[in-house]
């Protein structure tokens, strides 16, 4: 399995998203969010084509929660996390922060 790698704005991004939860939920539901995280990166570690591709990069894509999605890249020795996004969200903000990393 390749290893993970996060960047600093999927690790900023990923904190503001537990932030949000745990201000509007019980830490139960903080708990499983993380959990079915971590179950979701298991399966992108074993087949890293999982996510599609969004456009015509090498950017993929899976769905965390139905508001929530998560951008990756399969690099040759490991796998970049690059953003934990809202998917309600400006999506011109998006593209800014894929682009930047």
């Amino acid at each position: 399995m390749k290893s993970l790698i996060w960047t600093p704005i999927a690790l900023k991004s990923l904190q503001e998203t537990v932030d949000i939860l745990e201000s509007q939920w019980y830490s139960l539901v903080v708990d499983e969010f993380i959990d079915s995280i971590e179950q979701k990166l298991i399966l992108v570690q074993s087949n890293a084509a999982l996510g599609p591709k969004i456009g015509a990069g090498e950017i993929r894509r899976i769905l965390l929660h139905p508001h929530i999605s998560l951008f990756y890249q399969d690099e040759a020795s490991h796998i970049k996390i690059l953003l934990v996004w809202d998917n309600r969200q400006n999506p011109d903000t998006l593209f800014e922060k894929l682009v930047s990393q």
